[in-house]
């Protein structure tokens, strides 16, 4: 079944990082259906129409001017990319440029509900400083969002080819959808192996363990993966995040993927806000892609 992705599109040249981890993953890359989306920022100089939340007299004219100088040329030299470098024909490629009415996270999340993509994805660079104490980027704005989509977070690809998937595997229904998705998006795609890696509280390894192995290796298997493509590791440490992190250097994998809440939500204020671990790989995974469900 052809592949529907959502990618974000700016500026600057993490734009970038979504089409050139896509590449490195899907060896099916020209195959998958893309939507370019370049969301045109409402700027503080624009006069508005109150009731349409538009552009009007020359704020209007400088819209017109800005998507044309900004936006079309970021999605022509995405588009360049994908036809001179990837040698793709395009003819499965889309394009999109939007006035941000509602900010351009709210943007970004009607297009994915409205064309019920398989996940959107979005190029991010490495954190400041300044970043780590004052975050307020489109990627974490997200996080903090009610989503029914998967994200994937793309960052610079290192300098040499990776492969493979990290599954961060606890007992919770985001975790299993997470596995669920990333065995419906690489089922066709062989050369990637499906870790599923479960962190232990110490003297709960066994009893928990097993079922939540059981029920991720369930989910695999109703995508055809095949046992050859699977493996199973768990680990006992304090800190989820650091284990995780690790182990994500370690096996050089291309992407982790993480349910965007904990086991055992309790209640619905809980499940509003996203897991610690997922905050923490945002802003520590260097060059892994981030997976994200809900």
């Amino acid at each position: 079944m052809q592949k529907e992705l959502l990618l974000a599109i700016g500026d600057d040249r993490a734009a970038s990082y979504n089409l050139r981890f896509l590449k490195e993953v899907f060896d099916s890359f020209c195959d998958l259906k893309l939507t370019l989306f370049y969301v045109a920022p409402r700027l503080t100089t624009w006069e508005m129409d109150e009731r349409s939340l538009v552009p009007r007299g020359t704020g209007f004219d400088e819209f017109k001017e800005y998507t044309k100088t900004k936006g079309e040329k970021s999605l022509d030299d995405a588009l360049m990319w994908i036809r001179d470098i990837a040698g793709c024909s395009g003819a499965n490629v889309s394009t999109k440029v939007v006035h941000s009415r509602k900010g351009t996270v709210r943007e970004l999340i009607d297009e994915a509900r409205k064309g019920m993509y398989d996940a959107m994805l979005l190029g991010r660079k490495g954190f400041t400083w300044f970043e780590e104490v004052f975050e307020n980027s489109v990627t974490h704005e997200l996080l903090w969002r009610d989503i029914d989509f998967p994200i994937w977070i793309c960052k610079q690809s290192p300098a040499s080819p990776r492969h493979d998937v990290l599954l961060c595997v606890d007992g919770s229904a985001p975790a299993l959808r997470m596995v669920d998705h990333a065995a419906y998006m690489l089922a066709e795609e062989p050369r990637h192996t499906f870790t599923l890696f479960h962190v232990a509280r110490s003297g709960y390894e066994t009893a928990r363990s097993g079922r939540v192995f059981d029920e991720a290796l369930a989910m695999l298997a109703e995508h055809s993966i095949s046992e050859e493509r699977i493996e199973l590791k768990m680990v006992t440490a304090k800190s989820v995040s650091r284990a995780v992190l690790k182990e994500a250097v370690d096996g050089r994998y291309s992407a982790v993927g993480v349910g965007n809440h904990g086991t055992g939500s309790p209640n619905r204020l809980r499940e509003m806000f996203p897991s610690s671990l997922s905050v923490k790989l945002l802003r520590q995974l260097t060059d892994t892609a981030l997976w994200l469900t809900r």
